[in-house]
């Protein structure tokens, strides 16, 4: 079992489209890690959709199971997570003026602003879900080695249950571990400027910006504290790796050989919000001078864990 570690922003998409497209299995902790878990099976043309997740009023997991006859090439045609193509919207999407923000994209769904988008809980949402995975454990071990880990690439996330089990760690220890990084430090940078969130900045930095030019006039730090976030907790997912003495490799999403996970490819830069958006424009060239004086400033030179002998995050 290929595992893909990360915390935020480190190539997951790519990661489970690649393998979905090559029908391979395909297991992902989802809603923070702790209250549901989606998995794709592949039979021959037939797509097992399967997600699990308890409600608070029960005892049991449910095992909620969609079946799909569909193509890898059908696979390029549908949203996630029918099909692999990223949903393709982020909060406010400075780079492209709005275009891929949520609201236009709620809009173009004909989705209610007010609705869910926690995938596959539109018929969920009239009962409390509880935390499966913030039990000890001990408790939903047998779920974890029976359906978690029945795949070929598991995306877990590295919640403090899952990581302090012995168990689990040891199973770890056996499995091909996996940290993405780019070489390609402003690309990556200026992605993660696109995901930079005002009504969020306000609430927490009692400010009252715009976008993410307007908080760059304001006050720098707000968009270089912004994309340190990032960095520092990519980087604590592989320090706990290292302390647990998990072992893993790097592959960086800029420069590696598909062959080495799969026999057939989906673009380098499948998943990528930046795949929608228009690079020639005064905003993009406004996001780089922001990401250079950003690396400037940081000595930020790798987004790896090693790059911390060099930078100031």
């Amino acid at each position: 079992m290929d595992v893909l570690w990360g915390f935020k922003h480190f190539g997951k998409s790519y990661f489970t489209g690649l393998y979905r497209y090559n029908r391979k299995n395909v297991t992902m902790m989802q809603i923070g890690g702790t209250y549901l878990s989606n998995k794709w099976m592949y039979d021959e043309l037939d797509q097992y959709r399967i997600k699990y997740y308890r409600y608070k009023d029960d005892d049991t997991i449910t095992k909620d199971t969609k079946i799909e006859r569909l193509s890898s090439d059908d696979l390029l045609h549908h949203d996630t997570d029918k099909g692999i193509v990223n949903q393709g919207f982020v909060e406010e999407d400075y780079l492209a003026y709005g275009k891929n923000s949520r609201d236009n994209w709620l809009r173009s769904k004909k989705i209610r602003p007010d609705c869910s988008l926690k995938p596959h809980l539109s018929k969920l949402e009239s009962r409390e879900l509880y935390p499966i995975y913030s039990d000890h454990g001990s408790v939903w071990e047998d779920h974890f080695f029976n359906d978690l880990c029945d795949c070929d690439l598991f995306v877990p996330r590295p919640h403090p249950q899952l990581m302090s089990y012995k168990p689990f760690i040891e199973h770890f220890k056996t499995c091909r571990n996996i940290i993405t990084y780019k070489s390609d430090v402003v690309d990556m940078c200026i992605a993660r400027i696109n995901l930079f969130e005002s009504k969020e900045t306000n609430k927490y930095m009692n400010t009252t910006i715009n976008d993410v030019e307007d908080a760059y006039n304001t006050d720098k730090e707000l968009v270089f504290s912004h994309l340190d976030f990032f960095v520092t907790k990519n980087r604590n997912v592989e320090q706990l790796l290292i302390d647990l003495d998990i072992p893993y490799e790097h592959i960086d999403l800029d420069t590696h050989d598909y062959k080495i996970l799969c026999d057939n490819p989906v673009s380098r830069r499948h998943g990528e919000q930046l795949e929608y958006t228009p690079r020639k424009t005064e905003r993009h060239e406004f996001a780089r001078h922001m990401v250079e004086e950003y690396i400037k400033t940081r000595g930020l030179t790798d987004l790896r864990l090693s790059g911390r002998l060099h930078d100031k995050i």
